[in-house]
């Protein structure tokens, strides 16, 4: 059984924290954080369809601060969250605290997960199995905890995305190369709109590994979708995806999300017609729904 964990990591790059500026716990901490998530991300409530789980035993697994997680105990959900982080889940905790809505929390691996035989009937989780090196391991357990007929509803990275083919594997890779460059570093900053600390950690890796970074696809891929740092990120085709959850007995899957956040005007483009229709196609959040057998 893997031991791995970026727990420490996840601890300080908790999904939303770089986007508001209130003391993390506070009620206008918690409203931000889902505020933007859903302007930047508005197809995760039509794919969840969080009514649809009412009076339904939910697990979602990287739970992180529960954004997600509460919209399912608002709509009435049975709900429980786990999370390698500690720090997490106690904002977890105190966020279902202040809107006084239940659900039980723990601290746990995606690849060991603390619950019986056939518990669930959805098992979620957005974003967190591409960060693991055995994700297969994951899904096994999302298989064991669902309830014959239960549904795996899971979010990856999409390889065959713009996100991945271009931003992260040209443009990223071409901004990184000039860092070094005198003067450069505050032009990148300006373009892409990237915080100073995250500009002064690429120089850094440029620095520590020099043209490795630039050159190996997996270290210059996990430093450059949740921030410098993260230990790893991987990518998923739809083929990939399928046969990963091949186990269940029916598997479809769908593409959203046109992340065009570093380009100039980045987020007017991504609200076009255009970029709708093509974000089902190239999009970078890939959803896998694959359903247990009844029987």
């Amino acid at each position: 059984m893997s031991t791995f964990t970026s727990e420490p990591f996840w601890s300080a790059n908790q999904p939303g924290f770089r986007f508001t500026q209130y003391q993390p716990g506070t009620p206008a901490f918690f409203a931000d954080v889902e505020r933007h998530r859903y302007q930047l991300e508005p197809h995760i409530p039509a794919i969840v369809q969080f009514d649809q789980w009412r009076d339904r035993d939910v697990l979602e697994v990287g739970c992180g601060i529960a954004t997600d997680g509460v919209n399912f105990a608002r709509a009435g959900a049975r709900y429980t969250g786990v999370d390698q982080s500690t720090h997490a889940l106690e904002l977890a905790r105190s966020r279902f605290a202040l809107e006084q809505v239940s659900g039980n929390f723990g601290e746990a691996q995606a690849f060991q997960l603390p619950f019986a035989n056939s518990s669930f009937d959805l098992v979620f989780s957005h974003g967190v199995i591409h960060h693991f090196p055995n994700a297969e391991d994951a899904v096994r357990e999302f298989y064991r905890v669902l309830r014959p007929g239960g549904t795996a509803l899971v979010m990856v990275y999409h390889r065959n995305s713009l996100s991945y083919r271009f931003t992260i594997m040209v443009a990223r890779r071409i901004l990184a190369a000039s860092l070094l460059i005198p003067g450069i570093p505050s032009l990148v900053a300006r373009i892409t709109r990237e915080e100073p600390w995250v500009i002064a950690d690429q120089r850094r890796l440029l620095r520590t590994h020099g043209l490795h970074y630039i050159r190996d696809n997996s270290l210059f891929l996990s430093n450059n979708t949740d921030g410098p740092g993260n230990p790893l990120s991987r990518v998923y085709s739809r083929s990939e995806i399928t046969q990963l959850f091949n186990s269940f007995e029916s598997v479809s899957t769908q593409v959203r999300f046109l992340n065009l956040r570093i380009y100039p005007l980045g987020h007017r483009l991504a609200a076009t017609r255009l970029a709708k229709r093509l974000e089902c196609r190239i999009g970078w959040h890939l959803y896998v729904r694959a359903v247990k057998p009844s029987a």
